[in-house]
Formats: structure tokens, sequence, C-alpha cells
């Protein structure tokens, strides 16, 4: 395993708030019955390439619509992708009648999660069921973002974003 094929689960990468805001979500989770982790937050933008490349340029499902590290809130330490803590994406198994369930399950930890001030990737026109990112962010970086990473670095983004 390489640093490209492997998720980063450490949540001290994420914006102070933000992570707060995960782990508080991640507790409430466990007091309701749902058992989540976090499979993935901060990117490097090696690991975004990577994971771009998949369906793409390597076999595979797509699995992001995001090139760089700099156009996924993941890159800014400002998202998550959250999954069942022992059953990953499929709480209830992966054949077709379980499919509803799996949904169900993925929007009840949405709605912990954006009770602790996160926004919900499956709310998306194209959704992104794991996907929990910080509640003031946009869905997807802008310009400005980046130009304040590359004159700040993140602390600038979590700082204009109010997650420090």
């Amino acid at each position: 395993m390489s640093e490209l094929d492997t998720p980063n689960r450490d949540l001290a990468m994420l914006a102070p708030a933000f992570r707060l805001a995960v782990e508080a979500a991640i507790a409430e989770c466990a007091a309701k019955g749902l058992e989540v982790k976090v499979n993935e937050g901060f990117r490097s933008n090696g690991r975004q390439a990577w994971l771009y490349a998949q369906g793409r340029t390597r076999p595979g499902d797509i699995v992001t619509r995001a090139p760089t590290s700099f156009t996924s809130w993941h890159g800014y330490g400002l998202a998550v992708d959250v999954i069942h803590r022992t059953k990953a994406y499929w709480p209830f198994g992966k054949d077709r009648t379980a499919s509803a369930r799996n949904e169900r399950w993925f929007a009840d930890v949405a709605d912990v999660f954006k009770a602790n001030g996160c926004n919900w990737g499956g709310d998306w026109s194209r959704p992104d069921t794991p996907h929990m990112q910080w509640g003031r962010c946009r869905p997807s970086p802008s310009a400005r973002a980046r130009e304040l990473w590359e004159s700040g670095g993140v602390q600038a983004v979590w700082a204009a974003v109010g997650a420090l």
C-alpha cells in the first residue's frame, strides 16, 4: 500500500471547527445506534489525482469528479467520507433489495451531521452519499479558495469559511 491508495483517516488534519463537528456527529450517531466511521478526510493532490484516474485511465468505477485537491474540499481538510463502521458502503448488503435501506441509513447519518453544522453530498444533483463537508462551504471550492491557499495556506481558507 502507498500514500496514493490509502485513505487518510487522521482527523487532526481537518479544520479545527470542522473536526469538532465531525467528532460530535460521530458520537451522536453512536448514541443513536448508527455505527459510522470516517473512511477518508484530508486528501493530498497525489491521492486526489489517483482517485480521479479511477474509471478513466485506471480500472474501476469513477469515484470523484474533482481532478485535483484544489477542486475538492477534501484537499483543504473541510470534507470527510463517512461509512458504516464494519460494513462500509453497504450497511444492509449489496443486493437490489438492500439499496433503499442503505440510502436511508446514509440519510439518517446525514441528518446527524447536518445538525452538527455540516452539508451532505447526498443533497446534490449528482449525489455523493458518504460525503460530508463543513456547512459554510460551497459544494465545490472556488478560485477564491485556491487564491487563499496560495497566499496564506490552508489556515487562510479555514478562516474564510469560519472553520478555525
